[in-house]
C-alpha cells in the first residue's frame, strides 16, 4: 500500500478544510499520514481519514526541522508522495527536497492571492496524482439529539467578530443556548460570564466538543475554526461573514447558511482589516438576518 505524507500546519479551520484531501487519498486506497499541530491529533483520529498523525510541533519531530541526516533519511523513506502546503524555501521544505527521493507537491497558501474556494485549492495537487474526479467537499455523521442552540461568540480574529452586543441580543430570541469559548476568547471569558447566564464551555478538549455537537440543534458562530467544525459534523450552522469572503473561506455543507452583507470595501485584504474602525460589513447583520434562518 502507498503511503502519503500531507503536511498541513495551521489552525482547527485550516485542518478541516483540508479534510477533502484527507478523505480523497483514503479513497484511493492510500496510508495516510498527517502532520499538523499536535492538539489536532485526537480530532484527526476520531474522523478517521488517517492512519498516522504526526504531531509536528512536538520535540519529537524536532529533527524535520534540523539538519540529522540520518533521522531525516529514515523518516522520509517511509513515503511514496508528500503534499507540503508549505514554502519549498523553508527549512522542512529545504530538507524534504534534500532527503526525500519520492514524488513532491510543494502547494504553500498564499491567503491574500486565493481566487477559489480555499478547499478546492488545496485539492489541486491531487489532480495531477489521480485520474478520476476529485471529492471536493466531505462531512462525519453525527447521533445528534438536538437539546440545544451553541454559540461561538469568536474566532482566531477580532476582527471578523459579530458584535458581542447583538451576540447577546440575538440569544435573547433563543432558548436552550450554551455558549463555546476558545484560547483566542481568553480575554472575554469575564465579559461572557458576566452577561450571560447560560453554561459557557471554555477552551474544552475535543471529545467534549464532539459531545455538545451531538446535541446541538443549531450552531451559530463568525469565520471561524469551529464554525467550520460544526458545519463539518453535519449540525445545522449559520456562518457570519464580514471582512473576510465566504465564497473562499465559507464552510461547505448541506446545512450550513452563510449571512454575509458584501459592501463595496469588502473582502478585506489583512492589512486593512486589522486597521478598519467600523466594521460595517459587520454592523449590517441584524439579529433579524440570524432569526430568519432558524
Amino acid at each position: 500500500m502507498k503511503k502519503v505524507l500531507i503536511i498541513r500546519e495551521g489552525a482547527l479551520g485550516d485542518l478541516v478544510l483540508t479534510f477533502p484531501v484527507f478523505y480523497n487519498f483514503k479513497k484511493n486506497g492510500f496510508k495516510v499520514f498527517i502532520a499538523g499541530k499536535g492538539i489536532y491529533k485526537g480530532l484527526v483520529e476520531k474522523i478517521g481519514y488517517a492512519d498516522n498523525f504526526i504531531p509536528i510541533d512536538s520535540y519529537e519531530y524536532l529533527f524535520l526541522f534540523e539538519n540529522d541526516n540520518k533521522k531525516l533519511k529514515n523518516f522520509f523513506q517511509e513515503f511514496d508522495i508528500i503534499v507540503a502546503y508549505i514554502n519549498e524555501e523553508e527549512i522542512l521544505g529545504i530538507n524534504i527536497k534534500k532527503f526525500f527521493k519520492g514524488k513532491v507537491f510543494f502547494h504553500p497558501i498564499e491567503k491574500e492571492k486565493l481566487n477559489i474556494h480555499i478547499t478546492d485549492y488545496l485539492l489541486q495537487p491531487l489532480t495531477d496524482i489521480f485520474n478520476q474526479s476529485i471529492i471536493n467537499s466531505v462531512s462525519f455523521s453525527l447521533k445528534r439529539k438536538g437539546e440545544f442552540f451553541v454559540i461561538h461568540p469568536g474566532s482566531g480574529s477580532k476582527n471578523k467578530n459579530w458584535p458581542k452586543e447583538k451576540f447577546l441580543e440575538l440569544i435573547e430570541n433563543l432558548k436552550n443556548v450554551k455558549l463555546i469559548l476558545g484560547p483566542a476568547e481568553q480575554d472575554e471569558v469575564e465579559f461572557w460570564r458576566k452577561n450571560f447566564k447560560g453554561e459557557i464551555f471554555f477552551n474544552i478538549d475535543i471529545d467534549n466538543i464532539l459531545k455538545i455537537a451531538e446535541k446541538t440543534t443549531t450552531y451559530i458562530g463568525n469565520d471561524s475554526g469551529f464554525t467550520h467544525l460544526f458545519s463539518f459534523l453535519g449540525v445545522k450552522t449559520i456562518a457570519i461573514f464580514g471582512p473576510t469572503s465566504p465564497f473562499i473561506w465559507g464552510p461547505r455543507g448541506e446545512n450550513v447558511k452563510i449571512v454575509y452583507k458584501k459592501i463595496e470595501c469588502s473582502p478585506c485584504k489583512n492589512e486593512k482589516m486589522k486597521n478598519c474602525k467600523y466594521k460595517y460589513c459587520l454592523e449590517q447583520i441584524k439579529v433579524e438576518d440570524i432569526v430568519a434562518l432558524l
